[in-house]
Protein backbone atom coordinates (compact mmCIF):
# COMPACT_ATOMS: atom_id res chain seq x y z
CA UNK A 1 0.00 0.00 0.00
CA UNK A 2 0.99 3.25 -1.20
CA UNK A 3 2.45 5.84 1.76
CA UNK A 4 1.56 3.22 4.49
CA UNK A 5 3.55 3.41 8.06
CA UNK A 6 6.76 0.71 8.17
CA UNK A 7 8.38 2.19 10.94
CA UNK A 8 6.83 4.23 13.87
CA UNK A 9 7.62 5.82 17.68
CA UNK A 10 4.73 5.74 19.34
CA UNK A 11 5.32 8.25 22.14
CA UNK A 12 2.75 7.91 25.46
CA UNK A 13 2.36 10.34 28.38
CA UNK A 14 -0.04 9.04 31.04
CA UNK A 15 -2.32 11.08 33.45
CA UNK A 16 -2.45 11.58 36.97
CA UNK A 17 -1.95 8.28 37.59
CA UNK A 18 0.79 6.76 40.16
CA UNK A 19 0.77 3.56 38.16
CA UNK A 20 3.59 3.07 35.98
CA UNK A 21 5.21 1.61 32.82
CA UNK A 22 4.72 -1.93 34.25
CA UNK A 23 1.08 -1.15 34.70
CA UNK A 24 0.64 0.14 31.35
CA UNK A 25 2.50 -2.71 29.49
CA UNK A 26 0.23 -5.29 30.76
CA UNK A 27 -2.64 -3.32 30.19
CA UNK A 28 -1.52 -2.70 26.18
CA UNK A 29 -0.41 -6.34 25.47
CA UNK A 30 -3.66 -7.78 27.48
CA UNK A 31 -6.18 -5.61 25.27
CA UNK A 32 -4.06 -5.39 21.75
CA UNK A 33 -4.40 -9.03 21.90
CA UNK A 34 -8.25 -9.15 22.67
CA UNK A 35 -8.48 -6.20 19.88
CA UNK A 36 -6.85 -8.40 17.29
CA UNK A 37 -9.79 -10.84 17.75
CA UNK A 38 -12.39 -8.41 16.15
CA UNK A 39 -9.85 -5.95 14.17
CA UNK A 40 -7.69 -8.63 12.14
CA UNK A 41 -4.75 -7.46 12.78
CA UNK A 42 -2.14 -9.95 13.80
CA UNK A 43 0.19 -8.13 16.30
CA UNK A 44 3.60 -9.49 18.08
CA UNK A 45 4.69 -7.48 21.51
CA UNK A 46 8.07 -7.96 22.46
CA UNK A 47 9.04 -7.38 26.15
CA UNK A 48 9.47 -4.15 28.21
CA UNK A 49 13.09 -2.57 28.61
CA UNK A 50 14.59 0.79 29.95
CA UNK A 51 15.44 2.44 27.31
CA UNK A 52 16.51 5.86 28.55
CA UNK A 53 16.41 7.84 31.84
CA UNK A 54 12.86 8.60 31.82
CA UNK A 55 11.83 6.01 28.71
CA UNK A 56 10.70 2.31 29.15
CA UNK A 57 9.52 0.79 25.76
CA UNK A 58 8.52 -2.19 23.95
CA UNK A 59 8.32 -3.01 20.71
CA UNK A 60 5.33 -4.01 18.42
CA UNK A 61 4.91 -6.05 14.96
CA UNK A 62 1.58 -6.01 13.08
CA UNK A 63 0.30 -7.01 9.66
CA UNK A 64 -2.23 -6.14 8.30
CA UNK A 65 -3.18 -6.93 4.48
CA UNK A 66 0.14 -8.52 4.31
CA UNK A 67 1.91 -4.79 5.24
CA UNK A 68 4.04 -5.60 8.32
CA UNK A 69 4.86 -2.04 11.06
CA UNK A 70 7.14 -2.24 13.23
CA UNK A 71 6.37 0.43 15.98
CA UNK A 72 8.19 1.42 18.79
CA UNK A 73 6.21 1.94 21.99
CA UNK A 74 7.64 4.54 24.61
CA UNK A 75 6.13 5.14 27.45
CA UNK A 76 7.80 8.68 29.33
CA UNK A 77 7.77 8.15 32.73
CA UNK A 78 6.76 10.78 35.43
CA UNK A 79 4.50 8.58 37.54
CA UNK A 80 7.55 8.60 40.13
CA UNK A 81 6.69 12.73 40.49
CA UNK A 82 2.97 11.44 40.97
CA UNK A 83 3.56 9.27 43.93
CA UNK A 84 5.47 11.74 45.79
CA UNK A 85 2.73 13.84 46.29
CA UNK A 86 0.00 11.23 46.17
CA UNK A 87 -1.95 11.97 49.59
CA UNK A 88 -4.64 9.70 51.49
CA UNK A 89 -4.84 10.66 54.75
CA UNK A 90 -8.41 12.88 55.53
CA UNK A 91 -6.38 16.20 56.04
CA UNK A 92 -4.67 16.23 52.96
CA UNK A 93 -7.94 15.31 51.34
CA UNK A 94 -9.33 18.45 52.81
CA UNK A 95 -6.31 20.83 52.09
CA UNK A 96 -6.97 19.65 48.53
CA UNK A 97 -10.69 20.04 49.02
CA UNK A 98 -10.04 23.69 50.03
CA UNK A 99 -7.71 24.49 47.18
CA UNK A 100 -10.42 22.64 44.41
CA UNK A 101 -13.52 25.38 46.08
CA UNK A 102 -11.33 28.11 45.93
CA UNK A 103 -9.74 27.80 42.12
CA UNK A 104 -12.91 26.30 40.49
CA UNK A 105 -15.92 27.30 42.25
CA UNK A 106 -15.64 30.04 44.57
CA UNK A 107 -13.37 31.89 41.89
CA UNK A 108 -16.68 31.29 39.64
CA UNK A 109 -14.81 29.25 36.60
CA UNK A 110 -17.74 26.28 36.81
CA UNK A 111 -19.52 28.98 35.42
CA UNK A 112 -17.53 28.81 32.23
CA UNK A 113 -17.41 25.10 32.18
CA UNK A 114 -21.54 24.91 32.13
CA UNK A 115 -21.31 27.14 29.60
CA UNK A 116 -19.04 24.93 27.32
CA UNK A 117 -19.98 21.63 28.94
CA UNK A 118 -22.78 21.17 30.66
CA UNK A 119 -21.99 17.18 30.92
CA UNK A 120 -18.82 18.00 32.79
CA UNK A 121 -20.93 19.64 35.67
CA UNK A 122 -21.59 16.01 37.05
CA UNK A 123 -17.39 16.11 37.46
CA UNK A 124 -16.78 19.41 38.56
CA UNK A 125 -19.60 19.63 41.57
CA UNK A 126 -19.08 15.63 42.58
CA UNK A 127 -16.67 16.74 45.54
CA UNK A 128 -18.41 19.39 47.00
CA UNK A 129 -21.77 17.52 47.14
CA UNK A 130 -20.20 14.75 48.41
CA UNK A 131 -18.62 16.32 51.34
CA UNK A 132 -22.03 18.20 52.27
CA UNK A 133 -23.44 14.77 52.02
CA UNK A 134 -21.06 13.42 54.24
CA UNK A 135 -21.29 16.44 56.33
CA UNK A 136 -24.97 15.97 56.73
CA UNK A 137 -25.00 12.59 57.58
CA UNK A 138 -22.66 13.11 60.16
CA UNK A 139 -24.30 15.96 61.92
CA UNK A 140 -27.08 14.58 61.92
CA UNK A 141 -25.82 11.34 63.64
CA UNK A 142 -24.26 13.36 66.46
CA UNK A 143 -27.17 15.22 67.04
CA UNK A 144 -28.98 12.22 67.46
CA UNK A 145 -27.01 10.31 69.79
CA UNK A 146 -26.78 13.82 71.89
CA UNK A 147 -30.50 13.54 72.45
CA UNK A 148 -31.25 10.41 72.83
CA UNK A 149 -28.26 9.05 74.98
CA UNK A 150 -27.34 11.47 77.20
CA UNK A 151 -23.92 12.28 79.42
CA UNK A 152 -20.66 10.45 79.36
CA UNK A 153 -21.82 7.86 77.43
CA UNK A 154 -23.25 9.91 74.72
CA UNK A 155 -20.36 11.41 74.20
CA UNK A 156 -18.20 8.45 73.81
CA UNK A 157 -20.05 6.33 71.52
CA UNK A 158 -21.13 9.67 69.26
CA UNK A 159 -17.29 9.97 68.79
CA UNK A 160 -16.64 6.50 67.97
CA UNK A 161 -20.14 6.10 65.73
CA UNK A 162 -18.97 9.55 63.92
CA UNK A 163 -15.23 8.03 63.45
CA UNK A 164 -16.76 5.12 61.96
CA UNK A 165 -19.14 7.00 59.60
CA UNK A 166 -16.36 9.59 58.31
CA UNK A 167 -14.15 6.56 58.12
CA UNK A 168 -16.40 4.75 55.65
CA UNK A 169 -18.13 7.34 53.96
CA UNK A 170 -14.14 8.14 53.41
CA UNK A 171 -13.50 4.91 51.84
CA UNK A 172 -16.62 5.16 49.94
CA UNK A 173 -15.84 8.31 48.52
CA UNK A 174 -12.66 6.60 47.04
CA UNK A 175 -14.48 3.77 45.53
CA UNK A 176 -16.92 6.25 43.86
CA UNK A 177 -13.67 8.12 42.48
CA UNK A 178 -14.10 11.24 44.41
CA UNK A 179 -10.44 11.58 45.11
CA UNK A 180 -9.05 10.74 41.86
CA UNK A 181 -11.45 13.15 40.32
CA UNK A 182 -10.29 15.63 43.41
CA UNK A 183 -6.76 14.77 42.26
CA UNK A 184 -6.97 16.04 38.31
CA UNK A 185 -8.49 19.31 39.28
CA UNK A 186 -5.92 20.17 42.10
CA UNK A 187 -3.18 19.31 39.78
CA UNK A 188 -4.65 21.09 37.16
CA UNK A 189 -4.87 24.64 39.21
CA UNK A 190 -1.83 24.04 40.88
CA UNK A 191 0.12 23.82 37.47
CA UNK A 192 -0.58 27.47 37.03
CA UNK A 193 -0.88 28.48 40.59
CA UNK A 194 2.36 27.01 41.62
CA UNK A 195 5.85 26.38 40.97
CA UNK A 196 6.30 22.72 40.02
CA UNK A 197 10.50 22.61 39.37
CA UNK A 198 11.03 19.07 39.49
CA UNK A 199 7.81 18.66 37.06
CA UNK A 200 9.20 21.37 34.48
CA UNK A 201 12.45 20.08 34.10
CA UNK A 202 11.22 16.63 33.38
CA UNK A 203 9.07 18.37 30.88
CA UNK A 204 12.28 19.76 29.58
CA UNK A 205 14.01 16.15 29.48
CA UNK A 206 11.51 14.45 27.57
CA UNK A 207 10.81 17.89 24.68
CA UNK A 208 14.75 17.50 24.23
CA UNK A 209 14.34 13.63 23.70
CA UNK A 210 11.20 13.94 21.22
CA UNK A 211 13.91 16.57 19.43
CA UNK A 212 16.76 14.00 18.98
CA UNK A 213 13.88 11.59 18.01
CA UNK A 214 12.81 13.75 14.87
CA UNK A 215 16.33 14.77 14.07
CA UNK A 216 17.04 11.01 13.73
CA UNK A 217 14.15 9.81 11.90
CA UNK A 218 14.98 10.24 8.72
CA UNK A 219 18.86 8.07 9.63
CA UNK A 220 16.38 5.56 11.12
CA UNK A 221 14.11 5.17 8.18
CA UNK A 222 10.84 6.19 10.75
CA UNK A 223 7.40 7.02 8.19
CA UNK A 224 5.07 8.81 11.73
CA UNK A 225 6.47 10.10 15.25
CA UNK A 226 2.77 9.58 17.01
CA UNK A 227 2.63 11.69 20.33
CA UNK A 228 -0.09 10.11 22.61
CA UNK A 229 -1.41 11.97 25.52
CA UNK A 230 -4.05 10.73 28.04
CA UNK A 231 -6.24 12.77 30.45
CA UNK A 232 -4.09 14.92 32.73
CA UNK A 233 -1.08 14.03 30.12
CA UNK A 234 -3.01 16.20 27.42
CA UNK A 235 -1.94 18.85 29.69
CA UNK A 236 1.36 18.10 29.68
CA UNK A 237 1.56 17.68 25.85
CA UNK A 238 0.97 21.49 24.99
CA UNK A 239 4.08 22.32 26.72
CA UNK A 240 6.35 19.36 25.35
CA UNK A 241 5.19 20.01 21.77
CA UNK A 242 5.73 23.56 22.32
CA UNK A 243 9.20 23.02 23.58
CA UNK A 244 10.39 20.16 20.74
CA UNK A 245 8.81 22.19 17.88
CA UNK A 246 10.71 25.10 18.98
CA UNK A 247 14.13 23.36 18.67
CA UNK A 248 13.18 21.38 15.43
CA UNK A 249 12.24 21.49 12.12
CA UNK A 250 9.98 18.53 11.22
CA UNK A 251 11.20 16.77 8.33
CA UNK A 252 9.66 16.82 4.82
CA UNK A 253 9.48 12.88 4.74
CA UNK A 254 8.28 12.96 8.22
CA UNK A 255 4.42 12.49 9.89
CA UNK A 256 4.51 14.10 13.30
CA UNK A 257 1.17 13.00 14.62
CA UNK A 258 -0.83 14.09 18.17
CA UNK A 259 -3.28 12.22 19.82
CA UNK A 260 -5.08 13.27 23.30
CA UNK A 261 -7.38 11.17 24.70
CA UNK A 262 -10.15 12.21 27.68
CA UNK A 263 -8.25 15.52 27.55
CA UNK A 264 -9.17 17.91 30.59
CA UNK A 265 -7.50 21.29 29.14
CA UNK A 266 -9.43 23.81 29.90
CA UNK A 267 -9.27 22.99 32.80
CA UNK A 268 -6.16 24.92 33.07
CA UNK A 269 -6.74 27.06 29.98
CA UNK A 270 -9.67 28.34 31.35
CA UNK A 271 -7.91 29.76 34.28
CA UNK A 272 -6.99 33.93 33.84
CA UNK A 273 -3.33 33.42 34.90
CA UNK A 274 -2.65 30.60 32.58
CA UNK A 275 -1.09 33.18 30.02
CA UNK A 276 2.26 31.13 29.04
CA UNK A 277 0.12 27.90 28.68
CA UNK A 278 -2.20 29.60 26.10
CA UNK A 279 1.03 31.37 24.07
CA UNK A 280 1.94 27.48 24.32
CA UNK A 281 -1.34 26.33 22.71
CA UNK A 282 -1.56 29.10 20.34
CA UNK A 283 2.31 27.86 18.85
CA UNK A 284 0.86 24.91 18.25
CA UNK A 285 -2.08 25.70 16.27
CA UNK A 286 -0.46 27.91 14.21
CA UNK A 287 1.73 24.73 13.08
CA UNK A 288 0.85 23.44 9.31
CA UNK A 289 3.11 20.69 9.76
CA UNK A 290 0.71 18.40 12.46
CA UNK A 291 -2.12 16.17 12.21
CA UNK A 292 -3.85 16.06 15.72
CA UNK A 293 -6.50 14.27 16.71
CA UNK A 294 -8.96 14.31 20.28
CA UNK A 295 -11.22 11.95 21.28
CA UNK A 296 -13.41 12.69 24.19
CA UNK A 297 -16.92 10.76 25.29
CA UNK A 298 -19.84 11.97 27.09
CA UNK A 299 -19.44 8.99 29.87
CA UNK A 300 -16.43 9.66 30.83
CA UNK A 301 -16.54 12.45 34.27
CA UNK A 302 -13.17 13.85 33.83
CA UNK A 303 -13.22 15.18 29.93
CA UNK A 304 -14.97 17.84 28.15
CA UNK A 305 -16.51 15.60 25.42
CA UNK A 306 -16.10 16.76 21.68
CA UNK A 307 -14.91 20.41 22.93
CA UNK A 308 -12.01 22.54 20.74
CA UNK A 309 -10.35 23.48 23.46
CA UNK A 310 -8.03 26.01 21.22
CA UNK A 311 -11.20 27.75 20.07
CA UNK A 312 -12.73 27.36 23.78
CA UNK A 313 -9.13 29.42 24.52
CA UNK A 314 -9.78 31.67 22.01
CA UNK A 315 -7.28 30.75 19.56
CA UNK A 316 -7.34 30.20 16.16
CA UNK A 317 -6.56 27.10 14.28
CA UNK A 318 -4.31 27.77 10.98
CA UNK A 319 -5.33 24.45 9.83
CA UNK A 320 -8.42 23.20 10.70
CA UNK A 321 -8.79 20.84 8.14
CA UNK A 322 -5.47 18.67 9.92
CA UNK A 323 -7.20 19.25 13.77
CA UNK A 324 -10.50 16.63 14.43
CA UNK A 325 -12.15 16.43 17.95
CA UNK A 326 -14.36 12.88 17.42
CA UNK A 327 -15.94 11.19 19.82
CA UNK A 328 -15.02 7.48 19.82
CA UNK A 329 -18.61 6.74 19.54
CA UNK A 330 -18.43 3.65 22.44
CA UNK A 331 -21.99 3.00 22.11
CA UNK A 332 -21.01 1.47 18.47
CA UNK A 333 -18.58 -0.61 20.01
CA UNK A 334 -19.90 -2.33 22.65
CA UNK A 335 -23.30 -4.46 23.22
CA UNK A 336 -26.63 -2.32 24.98
CA UNK A 337 -25.67 -4.50 27.97
CA UNK A 338 -22.25 -4.04 28.02
CA UNK A 339 -22.04 -0.25 27.62
CA UNK A 340 -25.06 0.56 30.19
CA UNK A 341 -23.03 -1.11 32.66
CA UNK A 342 -19.76 0.68 31.76
CA UNK A 343 -21.56 4.04 32.04
CA UNK A 344 -21.85 3.16 35.95
CA UNK A 345 -18.20 3.16 36.70
CA UNK A 346 -17.22 6.75 35.69
CA UNK A 347 -13.29 5.70 36.57
CA UNK A 348 -13.66 2.81 34.01
CA UNK A 349 -14.70 4.95 31.10
CA UNK A 350 -11.78 7.38 31.44
CA UNK A 351 -9.57 4.61 30.51
CA UNK A 352 -11.54 2.83 27.41
CA UNK A 353 -9.73 5.24 25.09
CA UNK A 354 -6.84 2.48 25.75
CA UNK A 355 -8.52 -0.91 26.14
CA UNK A 356 -10.47 -3.35 23.65
CA UNK A 357 -13.53 -3.20 22.26
CA UNK A 358 -16.48 -5.82 21.76
CA UNK A 359 -17.45 -4.70 18.15
CA UNK A 360 -15.38 -3.30 15.06
CA UNK A 361 -15.61 0.67 14.67
CA UNK A 362 -13.99 3.76 13.74
CA UNK A 363 -12.11 4.06 17.03
CA UNK A 364 -9.09 1.44 17.47
CA UNK A 365 -6.30 2.21 19.83
CA UNK A 366 -4.06 0.02 19.05
CA UNK A 367 -4.52 0.52 14.82
CA UNK A 368 -4.13 4.11 15.59
CA UNK A 369 -0.88 3.72 17.79
CA UNK A 370 0.30 0.26 15.47
CA UNK A 371 -1.29 0.01 12.93
CA UNK A 372 -0.10 0.43 9.46
CA UNK A 373 -1.85 4.05 8.53
CA UNK A 374 -0.52 6.81 9.68
CA UNK A 375 -3.07 8.79 11.98
CA UNK A 376 -4.37 10.89 9.44
CA UNK A 377 -5.00 8.27 7.02
CA UNK A 378 -6.91 6.08 9.00
CA UNK A 379 -9.30 8.72 10.27
CA UNK A 380 -9.56 10.74 6.93
CA UNK A 381 -10.61 7.26 5.23
CA UNK A 382 -13.05 6.60 7.94
CA UNK A 383 -14.31 10.33 8.14
CA UNK A 384 -15.00 10.17 4.26
CA UNK A 385 -17.29 6.98 4.37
Amino acid sequence: MVNSVKKRETFYLAGYDPRGARHYYNLYKNEAFKQSKINGMKIEIGSRKRTDKHIQSWQIKSKTNQITTETDYHFIEWDDIIRKGWKKSFFSFFIDFLFYFKTYILAGRFIKYIKVSPRQMIGIFFPIVYLLFAFIISVTLGLYLFEYINGFLGMILGIILTYILVSFLFKLGDKLALFWLLRIFVFSGRYIFDEMIVLEERLEWISRHLVKKIKNAEKNNIDEILFVSHSVGAILSMSILEKTLKNVNIPSNLKVSILTLGECIPLVSGINKAKKYKEQMAFLASREDLFWLDYTTVIDGACFPSLNYFNDAGISIKQEKKFFFLSPRFHKLFSKKKYANLRKNRYLTHFLYLMSTELAGDYDYFKMTAGHESLSTFILKRNHQ
